[in-house]
């Protein structure tokens, strides 16, 4: 066993406290279900919850250039690929969302965005 069950703990709570130091906020909106003619483009999406996360908007360069920021969100935040995010600079499409692991404990998901322009 790498770390017990105390050290996992608190490596999660010291990440939290981190994205949550960050003092950022966003709404997550998801897709209403129903026909589209046009894919995800034509959609509705409503409001899910508020969520913190901590937004970089310069993302390491050795991202792809189809990735324009990336966000840290707490481990239970509820979020899903192709879910949007609606923060103070813009609203941004979730291209992936990817569980941190660290000494086999999850302490935190880091979410690849693409913004969406006009919106």
């Amino acid at each position: 066993m790498l770390l017990n069950e105390r050290e996992r703990a608190q490596a999660v709570a010291d990440v939290a406290r981190l994205i949550l130091a960050s003092g950022q906020t966003a709404v997550v909106q998801r897709m209403v279900p129903g026909e589209r003619l046009y894919g995800a483009d034509d959609a509705t999406y409503s409001d899910l919850a508020e969520i913190q996360l901590e937004l970089n908007e310069n993302p390491p360069e050795e991202l792809p250039d189809k990735i324009d920021a990336i966000a840290n969100v707490l481990p239970d935040a509820d979020v899903l690929g192709e879910d949007r995010l609606v923060t103070d600079s813009g609203t941004y499409k979730i291209q992936s969302v990817e569980p941190a692991h660290f000494f086999g404990a999850v302490t935190h998901k880091i979410l690849q965005l693409v913004k969406l322009h006009g919106r």
